[in-house]
């Protein structure tokens, strides 16, 4: 009799050994939109714009040219003695570029279901990036590197966005995009190679950006430093504060 009973303990042994694995399994995710919290960010992201619009309504403090570049701390002074116009035009070019095929990878990999979330999503990031931004740009009003450089035309330096170098909205933007799309294309049905690619595009698209903005003369190296690290950080945690769980993804 007691040799009879083991196979049906064992098998109850294994049935709870299985539910408990079940259990403790990480969960899938996915995203989704409530109107709520979607009205929540959006209020959020608007409020930011509008407080950057009405700082701009004020004056900044103007350098007398010309201005010593040596007034600049060592690390960023490489920045003064840039001015090129036409790394201005192809970091204008790839933000474009960036934001649409950013974009498109996260609307395709869903596949068909719920396109318009992502679109959501991303918009929210970029909103709230934009927002928190000039915010800080107006309150901050450094000086652009091409302020303390002989070579950068005047008309450009006696403007108030001259005054409005840190941090970099490019390098913020573009990587709100680019993280917040590589955000969403992990939980999606894409395969692994294709969630890898997009986290390596995600990481240097912006590294990219701030190069471009850095050899403008546009921006110091530590104004594209901590706008890829904010752009970043927002681009990541916007698609995390709608994740849903969910059923497992099919592999």
């Amino acid at each position: 009799m007691r040799i009879s009973k083991r196979p049906g303990l064992l098998r109850r042994v294994v049935l709870l050994l299985a539910l408990g694995a079940k259990l403790v399994a990480p969960a899938q995710w996915s995203h989704d939109l409530r109107l709520g919290r979607e009205l929540t960010i959006t209020g959020i992201g608007l409020g930011l714009n509008g407080i950057g619009l009405l700082q701009s309504a004020g004056s900044h403090t103007r350098l007398v040219l010309p201005a010593d570049p040596l007034s600049v701390n060592t690390f960023d002074r490489i920045a003064t003695r840039n001015w090129d116009q036409g790394a201005h035009q192809a970091s204008n070019v790839l933000l474009a570029t960036a934001a649409i095929g950013a974009l498109s990878a996260a609307v395709v990999t869903r596949h068909g279901d719920r396109p318009l979330m992502p679109v959501a999503i991303m918009a929210e990031s970029v909103l709230i990036t934009n927002g928190l931004t000039n915010v800080v740009k107006e309150l901050v009003s450094r000086p652009r590197p091409y302020v303390y450089n002989t070579a950068a035309p005047d008309e450009f330096k006696d403007t108030e966005a001259a005054y409005l170098s840190f941090w970099s909205g490019h390098a913020a933007s573009s990587a709100a995009i680019t993280f917040s799309c590589a955000a969403l294309v992990q939980e999606s049905n894409a395969s692994r190679g294709l969630k890898t690619a997009t986290w390596i595009a995600a990481a240097v698209v912006p590294a990219v950006m701030g190069a471009l903005r850095v050899k403008a003369g546009r921006h110091y190296p530590t104004d594209v430093l901590v706008g890829y690290v904010v752009g970043a950080g927002i681009g990541v945690g916007i698609p995390y504060l709608h994740r849903s769980a969910r059923r497992e993804v099919p592999k």
